[in-house]
């Protein structure tokens, strides 16, 4: 799944696979931070998918990233 995110990101972005991993990183990273600082809200999985172009629908995909750590 992470590979059609990436493709996803890199087409809204307008930017290239490595960059949409990185992309990708630093939602995850701020994601945890969150998570970590015990403020993680729903409304934050909805901002990283809307800050990379994603639909809704990878919401699942980051709560689950987030909790396996």
């Amino acid at each position: 799944m992470a590979t059609t995110i990436i493709e996803n990101i890199s087409k809204s972005c307008s930017c290239t696979a490595e960059q949409a991993r990185e992309y990708l990183d630093d939602e995850l990273r701020n994601l945890r931070e969150l998570s970590e600082a015990d403020d993680l809200r729903y409304g934050d999985f909805e901002m990283a998918c809307s800050n990379l172009g994603l639909e809704n629908d990878y919401i699942e995909y980051f709560l689950n990233r987030v909790a396996m750590g």
